[in-house]
């Protein structure tokens, strides 16, 4: 069985591999070639530079040699030729709104064994939502593709979205949409290094953290336009230091953040005199995160973005062994049990966006659009009060509730996570080999731009059958070792020196039509028209070949 992708779940930032979406997709990745069972697994990269990226990755996250054999890294320019002749069982996308579309347009043009398409939600906020359900739309899936949602209300929010662009786009063409794909609900998994039970004492050390403090954790995007705006619970936290008995709560922050976040919330630690309680720690090395979560006693996201579909911390913090207060927000209430593992903190929103909000999203930026729609969601902070004075003072229930969280995070294991992929994809690879895949392939690339139709008005001529090439004294040095012509890395993969050499040898022989080149190359190399074409070119740019004599189109 071959599975294929033409992403590589990795991020090559410096932060890449400490939360969030980098997190989730390398820790598919690792999970997939440790606990799959496909024989291969294809990953088709962009370049050279990112290849080599990929390999030396996968050697340093993968432990067992065997796994790393079944890893075939290629190159996408080399994607369409591999549909066309290759058979998988699988093609699935780290997001659905990337890749997907153009992919199942390809194999629905190229390939002779049809195969599902599969592709996860991550944010689902963004205004072009529309457009990336239309391009899965027009892209034509088959009913043997399939939207991966890790949450519930991740899975409520495509279905929404698709349903308001459906009846709007019937209301203003009069013509009917459908998206026949599958949906399917998966969680994101972790790592079973985080279930090891770290010292906790020697954590606490770790972060000078005093034996007699309470702690209470954070660990994400250290963001207000990205994640969370933490006023007003500074604001209540700044209440309860100054009228109750709390002096011994200690409030950890960790995540990624720019200089601008770190600043805003040292600004706010400030404003409500924290500094003594507040622990901020931005852009943590990667090797300590399981550190963080033993030196805490009970953990606190409270969400209020519309960004946040899942909450992949809270399951970390949970197989740490933490309590969890969370917001009820979006798919945050599908891995807290209130009262059980932890407090859900209620979260109430409009019933209409402003009109100075609504009327001008389609210029706002992105972060901003996202900022002033959380200003306008509340948590109820006398809940949050409640809970955050109960875990901090009832040592027992923490316990209690610790426990829980393990026993709830185990179904979260990466092991049992690619199973239920593996068990969805043998369904929709059923499903797909008893399909009527005629009826589906079509030459129809709505979706793709004509390159050569719409820049044939760029260049002084356009190249015909007819033209005549005769060879350079660039050429002939080319023959003979005397020089070399640059060829990049990345557009070397694309040549064949065999090719190269035939053409010049031709063009030795006296002047010959591109057409004459191109059927000589296919009986003696089967070369195919694109790639003689592509040598020409190339030959022609580097001054081995010219143009003897034109027939092409003068613009």
């Amino acid at each position: 069985m071959k599975f294929g992708s033409v992403d590589m779940f990795m991020d090559l930032s410096n932060w890449g591999y400490r939360m969030g979406r980098p997190v989730a997709n390398e820790g598919f990745l690792k999970a997939l070639l440790t606990y799959g069972s496909y024989d291969e697994y294809e990953f088709f990269c962009p370049d050279s530079f990112h290849m080599d990226y990929f390999l030396k990755r996968i050697s340093r996250i993968i432990d067992d040699p065997q796994n790393i054999k079944r890893v075939k890294p290629s190159l996408q320019i080399a994607l369409s030729e591999s549909i066309r002749t290759e058979k998988y069982q699988i093609f699935h996308m780290g997001d659905f709104t990337y890749f997907m579309p153009y992919l199942i347009g390809m194999r629905n043009r190229l390939a002779e064994n049809p195969f599902p398409i599969t592709g996860i939600t991550h944010s689902l906020d963004a205004l072009y939502m529309n457009l990336r359900y239309l391009e899965l739309v027009y892209a034509c899936p088959a009913s043997f593709d399939g939207i991966i949602c890790t949450s519930q209300a991740a899975k409520q929010s495509v279905e929404k979205g698709l349903n308001r662009l459906f009846k709007r786009v019937n209301e203003v063409t009069r013509k009917t949409l459908d998206l026949p794909v599958r949906f399917k609900k998966i969680p994101l998994g972790i790592d079973d290094d985080l279930f090891n039970q770290t010292d906790k004492a020697d954590a606490r050390r770790y972060f000078h953290i005093p034996d007699h403090a309470v702690v209470a954790l954070s660990v994400g995007r250290l963001s207000l336009r990205q994640k969370c705006d933490w006023s007003p619970v500074f604001e209540l936290l700044s209440r309860m230091y100054k009228n109750e008995n709390i002096e011994n709560l200690l409030l950890l922050f960790a995540g990624g953040a720019d200089e601008s976040d770190v600043s805003l919330l040292e600004a706010l630690i400030s404003r409500y005199c924290l500094e003594e309680k507040v622990l901020l720690l931005p852009n943590f090395s990667a090797d300590i995160k399981t550190r963080l979560y033993k030196a805490a006693d009970f953990y606190i996201s409270v969400v209020d973005n519309f960004q946040e579909t899942f909450g992949l911390n809270i399951i970390e913090a949970m197989a740490s062994g933490l309590p969890v207060i969370a917001s009820d927000f979006s798919g945050y209430r599908e891995s807290v049990v209130n009262n059980k593992n932890g407090f859900l903190i209620s979260t109430r929103w409009l019933s209409e966006l402003p009109e100075f909000l609504n009327e001008n999203l389609a210029v706002l930026d992105p972060s901003l659009t996202k900022l002033y729609l959380s200003q306008t969601v509340a948590l109820d902070l006398d809940q949050l009060h409640r809970a955050i004075k109960t875990l901090y003072q009832e040592d027992m229930l923490r316990k209690s509730m610790g426990f829980q969280s393990i026993i709830m995070a185990k179904q979260y294991r990466w092991e049992n996570i690619i199973h239920s992929y593996e068990d969805f994809w043998a369904s929709l690879a059923e499903e797909a080999s008893s399909s009527k895949y005629g009826a589906l392939k079509t030459n129809l690339d709505i979706l793709e731009g004509e390159i050569l139709n719409t820049f044939s008005h760029y260049p002084s001529y356009i190249l015909s059958e007819n033209d005549e090439f005769s060879i350079t004294r660039v050429g002939q040095d080319v023959l003979d070792n005397k020089i070399a012509l640059t060829k990049y890395q990345d557009v070397s993969v694309c040549f064949f020196d065999e090719l190269e050499h035939l053409i010049l040898n031709l063009l030795l022989t006296g002047n010959l039509s591109l057409e004459s080149i191109k059927d000589y190359a296919a009986e003696k190399l089967e070369a195919t028209r694109g790639q003689t074409l592509f040598h020409l070119g190339w030959l022609l740019k580097h001054g081995a070949i010219r143009v003897s004599k034109a027939h092409g189109v003068k613009i």
